[in-house]
């Protein structure tokens, strides 16, 4: 049902990584410190970052990857540990902003202090960070909503479920929702729901929405909170309610075989990590960063899911490097 629009869609926000941007080299002379902050470390999609970084730091050698953030979604908390990385001195950050403008101060802070800062995942762009890394998520959110709309017929009342409200890469991703699903008159958002980036919030959400509205026809998912635990979409009748979402970690993929949900867009959520390590490194180095360092994404399908594995565990092996893989499309 995809394949007639994926091509020309994802010319869009497809892009060739960015490890070709920085050197590779060992760096000389004392270790290298980066410090790595997510928005939180409850949050399975950032523990793939980790691994990420840390086996991209092995391969080039001398850097030390330093990993740091709150244990729930707080930007307050990710300002306070900020404030400690430039006390300490690092030589490097790359941070996952929980809400834009709180972080900007102590972007600029760790930017004048000489420290190299960059964002990844989600942005603070009128910050002075070098570079941003990750999806373009209004594009992407538009694949998402274009996909439901396929799914459902162009027709129907459909709900929206995000994470922490204020982030700017969820609230990006449902402004490109919204725009696919406006250009379809007789889809209605009839509601939107935020689970402040927990699992079993999200679970509870879902249950308490198809309670209230059984005849829903379909959920847009801008992140996979849910699809992490089991049971999640027990409370959804596949044959009625099209389910489509964001990411594509493990836990998630026995929704995809059981046709509980249609389509997961996958980021390259190991390259967070390794691309943050590569960009840091030339930005030490030197580089003029791209003001966003757009990646691509995964288009996740039944059919290509055994591909999408065999990458997954090629990632998740530590002898193996990173590489150019080419995405994958319905």
């Amino acid at each position: 049902m995809l394949d007639r629009w994926a091509g020309a869609a994802l010319a869009a926000v497809f892009a060739v990584s960015t490890a070709s941007v920085a050197a590779a080299e060992t760096p000389a002379g004392k270790p290298l410190t980066f410090a790595i902050v997510p928005k939180l470390l409850d949050n399975p999609v950032f523990n793939y970052a980790k691994l990420g970084a840390e086996k991209r730091a092995r391969a080039i050698g001398n850097i030390r990857i330093v990993w740091r953030a709150p244990q729930e979604a707080d930007a307050a908390k990710q300002v306070e540990i900020m404030e400690s990385l430039i006390a300490m001195k690092v030589d490097g950050i790359a941070v996952s902003c929980n809400e834009p403008d709180a972080l900007r101060g102590v972007i600029d802070r760790a930017v004048a202090a000489g420290i190299p800062t960059i964002t990844f995942d989600s942005d603070s762009p009128k910050s002075k960070r070098l570079t941003y890394y990750g999806v373009n998520d209004v594009e992407c959110g538009r694949l998402l909503g274009e996909a439901l709309a396929r799914e459902i017929g162009g027709k129907g009342e459909v709900a929206m479920l995000t994470g922490m409200r204020g982030a700017f890469n969820l609230e990006s991703r449902m402004a490109g929702v919204r725009r696919a699903l406006a250009r379809h008159r007789s889809i209605r958002i009839v509601q939107t729901v935020a689970c402040d980036d927990d699992t079993a919030k999200a679970v509870s959400q879902i249950e308490g929405v198809m309670k209230a509205r059984p005849g829903l026809a379909g959920w847009a998912l801008v992140g996979g909170w849910p699809l992490f635990a089991r049971g999640a979409l027990d409370s959804v009748d596949a044959a009625r309610t099209r389910v489509v979402s964001w990411d594509a970690l493990p836990p998630e993929w026995p929704y995809l075989e059981a046709g509980k949900v249609r389509l997961l867009l996958a980021q390259r959520v190991f390259h967070w990590g390794v691309e943050s390590v590569n960009l840091l490194l030339a930005a030490r180095g030197g580089t003029v960063l791209p003001r966003n360092s757009y990646a691509g994404v995964d288009l996740v399908t039944p059919g290509n899911l055994p591909r999408y594995r065999e990458l997954w565990k090629r990632w998740e092996d530590p002898a193996v490097r990173f590489g150019e893989d080419p995405l994958l499309k319905p």
